[in-house]
């Protein structure tokens, strides 16, 4: 039968319909990977710089090409400004900042600074029936605290920190690092807490978390090609070649150099120059417009470092060996061809050491060899000692102190009188208290030139004590001493921010607000399991570059979250 109106298909029709219905299925599937698995999230502040940036400054040196990135100076009601350096402070006389590695710039070059925004982020929902949260994970949380007005569920603010604490564990935060140990006695209780006892273990992190933490002291890569003596630069390099008796070795090749070179097979030393450079805590992300950093704001030392370099002998039967002198204690990785040493010893108050003793003697296929460059990195990280050579770890060895012997070992004083009950400050909050550490490579056996020499140091959390107003007012921040201890209930966590000297964190959160204490959980300092959102796994869209005619996003930065 011949088709005719009212029996002929509409295809035009049939093909609207499904399109439609299509975008329908595909909105609700969207909302709900949104509402179950992965929901995006800008960060606002940068209480996680470098790791996370929220509305930032970013700035390069004209002198050694560095890029880094500064908190925004010019805030209108806490709202960074679009354009900065407009409110600042800036004379002509004073620099504008201070580049990590490079050197102080001029005061035109902080003056209308474009403000960028935060990293746009993915966090993967956590989903308690297939994983839990996990150590140093970067969470996503609803705040617990008091936000100014009354709040209902869901009504909290996002915050993002770095997971520290576990459920069931008491938490000590001592000389930067994270210690942990099951929990004794009720959640919340501030008990007494043990600091000698045996039970505690220190918390490391895995490499590939280790590796995105480790935050620039020095790089020589970044030494200037044209350097200007008549400027106040801070291009000098903190390191110095020294021979066995402590004078100038003439035979290093060092200033204003990318590269070092030493042109002598004769025993040597590439000492640190601490009172040049200090190893400390300091963020140059927290810099005001015209501040200098060493008198901008207290600082603590940080042993906890990095050395790295690349290695190129010009014969063979070079002798390399990498020291720290830190926490009473000298701790040296030696390298000989394949042999790779770990070793430590006492050190007593006046410099005279005790027996070494050895950690781990192994031997290794990666070796330094002649007429090649070898990557070489020395850590002390967490109460370990590590070697790498071209990316791989060849040797490994562990220290174990508990908190009260590590504060012994490195404040040279006796743990009970700096532990003992306290109702007010905080003894162990005292930076001048931190000797700085001695760093120096030992070199001998073959002439030899050092590419990329650097060192980098790790998260430091402070201690400190509440401030003036709140519940605990001048007690001592949560975990960082005996008398303040931080016990996690079965569904509790703890959390601290990677920028630690700018960062309000469960170290010092004040009562939690009324709606979270009635309904979820009162203790102060903890994210309660129910206020968890997810993890952060990757930044999906960085800030654009600044200064460019069309915004072109910068893709570079696109990067996943450790």
């Amino acid at each position: 039968m011949a088709d005719t109106p009212s029996t002929r298909a509409h295809p035009s029709g049939h093909a609207i319909k499904e399109t439609i219905s299509s975008l329908i299925v595909a909105f609700i599937f969207a909302f709900v990977f949104r509402g179950f698995v992965v929901e995006a999230f800008v960060i606002p502040t940068g209480s996680m710089a470098p790791t996370l940036l929220g509305k930032h400054m970013r700035f390069q040196s004209p002198e050694s090409g560095e890029i880094w990135t500064v908190n925004p100076w010019d805030n209108n009601a806490g709202n960074p400004l679009p354009v900065q350096g407009t409110q600042s402070t800036i004379t002509a006389t004073d620099p504008m900042t201070r580049a990590q590695i490079g050197a102080e710039l001029s005061a035109d070059m902080g003056r209308k600074v474009t403000t960028l925004s935060g990293d746009r982020i993915f966090v993967l929902k956590y989903l308690y029936s297939i994983y839990d949260p996990a150590r140093f994970d970067v969470v996503v949380f609803k705040y617990p605290g008091p936000t100014g007005s009354p709040v209902t569920a869901g009504q909290q603010e996002n915050y993002i920190k770095r997971l520290v604490g576990l459920p069931g564990e008491e938490i000590a935060l001592v000389d930067g690092d994270v210690f942990t140990r099951k929990a004794e006695g009720a959640a919340g209780s501030l008990t007494r807490s043990d600091w000698s006892a045996p039970n505690w273990t220190i918390a490391r992190k895995s490499e590939r978390v280790q590796r995105e933490l480790w935050q620039p002291v020095f790089d020589s890569s970044y030494a200037p090609l044209n350097p200007d003596r008549n400027l106040r630069t801070w291009f000098e390099s903190p390191w110095r070649g020294l021979a066995p008796d402590g004078s100038t070795d003439t035979a290093w090749t060092i200033d204003a150099q990318t590269s070092y070179s030493h042109s002598s097979a004769s025993p040597t030393t590439l000492s640190w120059d601490s009172d040049a450079r200090p190893i400390t805590d300091e963020y140059y992300y927290n810099e005001v417009a015209d501040g200098d950093y060493r008198n901008a704001k207290s600082a603590y030392a940080v042993s906890d470092i990095r050395l790295a370099m690349g290695v190129e002998p010009e014969q063979d039967g070079l002798k390399l060996a990498a020291v720290l002198e830190a926490r009473g204690h000298e701790f040296r990785a030696q390298i000989e061809g394949d042999r790779v040493v770990l070793r430590m010893r006492p050190l007593a108050a006046d410099g005279t050491p005790g027996e070494w003793r050895t950690l781990e003697e192994t031997t290794t296929k990666r070796t330094i060899k002649t007429g090649k460059v070898s990557n070489v990195e020395f850590w002390h990280v967490d109460q370990s000692l590590q070697v790498w050579i071209e990316g791989k770890r060849v040797a490994y060895a562990e220290y174990d102190w508990s908190p009260a012997l590590r504060i012994e070992h490195t404040l040279d004083q006796p743990a009970e009188e700096l532990l003992r009950a306290v109702r007010v400050s905080n003894p162990l909050a005292d930076e001048s208290m931190y000797p700085q550490p001695r760093v120096r490579w030992e070199l001998e056996g073959s002439p030899v030139t050092l590419h990329r020499v650097r060192l980098d140091r790790d998260l430091f959390y402070r201690p400190g004590v509440y401030n003036p107003g709140f519940a605990r007012d001048g007690q001592p921040s949560l975990g960082t001493h005996p008398s303040q201890p931080n016990i996690l209930g079965p569904d509790q966590f703890f959390v601290c921010g990677d920028n630690s000297p700018n960062s309000l964190d469960g170290r010092l959160w004040d009562t939690p607000d009324a709606w979270v204490r009635e309904q979820i959980d009162p203790t102060i300092g903890v994210v309660p399991r129910d206020l968890l959102i997810g993890k952060a796994f990757f930044v999906y869209f960085p800030s654009f570059h600044k200064d460019k005619k069309v915004p072109v996003p910068d893709v570079g930065r696109m990067r996943f979250i450790w």
